[in-house]
This record gives C-alpha cells, structure tokens and sequence, in this order.
C-alpha cells in the first residue's frame, strides 16, 4: 500500500511538471537568495496535493501491462505473416495506444498552466554517505501456462470474428486470442443509457452471457432498464458462465452472485496500481448457483481477488472485472462515487429477457491483412 502511495506521489509530480509552461522547468534559476524558499515549497507542495488527485483521475498516459504484452504478440504474429519488422511495429505502436486525453483532463492541463506556482530553488543539500545501489537486473518475462481444462475451450460464437473480418491469431500468457486492428473481435459499442433523475438508489445488475449492465429498484418502470455493456473474462472464457471459467482465476469471467462497494464513499473509486487506472473495487458477498460447482470450483471462486469496475482500454479484455468503455466507465463510476448505485448483482443468464435490448455489438473492422505488405 505504501508503494503505492509513493508512486502515486511520483507520477502526480512527474505529471503536474509536464503541465507547468516552459518558464517553470527545472533549470530556471533564482533570482535571489532562496529567502523564501520554505514558503516555495510549501506552496508546490500544497499545489502538488491539490491537482494529483485530479490527475490521475482524469489523465492516463502508459500502456497497460497488457497492452505492452499484446503490442509485443502483435509484432510478432505480423512478421509471421511476412510484414518487414519495420512496418510490423509502427502497425503495432499505432493500434496498441493509450486512450486520448478526455475533456477534463485537457481542462485541467489547461488550468494548471495558468495557476501553478513558481517554482525557486535554494542550495542544493549533499549526502555525503550515499552510496550508489547496483542496478537490478532486467526482470524476465514470466512464462505463462494454460490451466489444463481450458486449453481445448473454442470462443462462444458470439464473441469470434464475423466472416469477412480480417484478423491475425497472437498468443498471450498461454492462450490464443484473435486480434482486428489491434482490439478484440466482436467488442461492444460504447453505448451508455442514463439513469432517470427520480432513481436515487439502486444496484447495478450485470449478465454473463450478455455483457448487459442494468438497474435494479424497486420501481417496474425502472427494473431492468440498461445502462450500458461490459466486457468480463478473457480469451475462451469472455463472458462464458462454463463453470471451469467461472473458477479460472486468471481469464474466468465475474462469478455470479451479490457484491459490495467499499463502505467509504471517499474510497469507492480508486486509483488502481496494478491495472493503472481509476477502478471501483467489488467484493462478493454471496455466491450464488453452488449447486453447478464442484467444491474445488466454489474455492477457487471464492479465493479470487482484485475483482473491479474499470475502463477497457484497447488491446486488453477483462480477467474477472467488468471492462466498460470509456463513456460507460465515466457514467458508472460516477453513479458509484455519487452513492446512487449501491452494489452488483450478477447473473448468469439474463432476468429480464422481455426487456433485454440487444448487445451492441461491433461486428465490423478497418484492419486488412494486406496492409502488412504496403
């Protein structure tokens, strides 16, 4: 937890920096004695605390984990089919990137030139007694290997490539996935449905199959309504309620049942190390449908941890989160952090088949396997 902090410490004055305008670098010199250097500092500082928060909650500028893993596969599976490595890797770079900039995070970029404080230096301060650490060897790829009932899984139709669409096969931690200009076959539209005004608190339902987020009140008129459609588990096991993939830890989908938001409402939303973006943590209370486990599925579900709300990025799937888009990401967060949506449901099937809309489903792609030989 304190790594964290650190880093996030880190990056929110790394990123605050690379907002000041150019008269703020660091090799601005003083032009007096650094008489009220202290009052300097307290004033970075205070501006530092002030605008990391914002940042990171606004602005994402790295690749993901993931999405450095599978620009890599990329590469790798268009030299394959012949691509010059050269071509092979700008196609790569340029599918595989790092969401734009969003609205608030321009705003703040810009409001942040204006108002940051300048930055005055004193003499600097020498440790005489540091010593230099050696520096650690580069960490090596970790092998990844299949869970044994998984690997003969097949994609439900529903999620694999339409006919006609292009695609090149990449491997990925021990499983096949299959990639259209650099994103998931069959991914959903980024389609949001706002929550009536007279909802003021409801749970938020999720089905497997379907990918369909939803409310659930009391109220018929709102009962099932959607709100929008997320992506959960990976490769073989996206969206699939099999209940090897619901007790895969690594690439199963959210098991079903009831979860919980963090009880702080301050915390509900958070920045998230580990998959370096703002999430919404969910922790599960009941499992439901035990009857269709073996006793080593149910412990292994009820083992898995990390389970989150988050936003999708291009390149990657979802493990055992909800990956939303990005609008559905910034609409749903907001109902958690405002308090209006108070946890999850999760079923297996959908519970409201009548008033079901039909998943949005992207089925289209620009990429063609020519355009490694242009």
């Amino acid at each position: 937890m304190n790594n964290g902090r650190h880093r996030k410490a880190l990056f929110a004055l790394v990123a605050t920096l690379a907002f000041l305008p150019a008269g703020y670098g660091l090799a601005q010199q003083p032009e007096a004695p650094a008489a009220g250097s202290a009052a300097a500092a307290g004033d970075i500082a205070n501006f530092f605390r002030e605008v990391g928060d914002q940042i990171y909650e606004h602005c994402i500028f790295e690749l993901s984990q993931e999405q450095l893993e599978v620009q890599q596969a990329l590469i790798q599976a268009y030299i394959k089919h012949g691509a010059p490595d050269a071509l092979a890797r700008q196609l790569a770079v340029k599918q595989i990137q790092p969401p734009e900039l969003s609205d608030e995070c321009k705003q703040l970029k810009a409001a942040q030139a204006k108002t940051a404080p300048p930055i005055v230096f004193g003499e600097p301060v020498i440790v005489k007694s540091a010593r230099i650490a050696p520096a650690l060897p580069k960490a090596q790829p970790k092998a990844w290997a299949p869970i044994i009932p998984l690997v003969d899984k097949k994609v439900l139709p529903q999620w694999d490539c339409a006919p006609g669409v292009d695609y090149v096969t990449i491997h990925h931690r021990g499983y096949e996935r299959k990639l259209s200009d650099g994103d998931i076959c069959s991914p959903f539209e980024d389609v949001v449905r706002n929550v009536p005004d007279s909802a003021k608190s409801f749970r938020l339902g999720y089905t497997i199959t379907t990918g369909r987020l939803f409310i659930i009140a009391d109220d018929p008129q709102l009962n099932g309504r959607t709100i929008a459609w997320a992506i959960s588990g990976r490769e073989a096991c996206r969206n699939n309620p099999d209940p090897d993939c619901l007790a895969a830890r690594a690439i199963g989908p959210l098991p079903p049942g009831e979860y919980s938001f963090a009880s702080d409402k301050s915390t509900r939303v958070s920045w998230g190390p580990r998959s370096k973006r703002m999430v919404a943590g969910i922790y599960l209370t009941k499992l439901w449908h035990r009857e269709r486990f073996t006793p080593a599925q149910t412990a292994a579900i009820l083992a898995r941890g990390n389970i989150a709300i988050h936003v999708r990025l291009k390149g990657e799937m979802s493990e055992a989160c909800l990956g939303l888009g990005p609008n559905g990401w910034n609409y749903v967060s907001w109902l958690i952090k405002e308090g209006r949506a108070t946890g999850v449901n999760v079923y297996i099937d959908e519970p409201y088949p009548r008033i079901a809309e039909k998943a949005p489903v992207i089925r289209a792609s620009s990429f063609n396997l020519s355009s490694l030989f242009k």
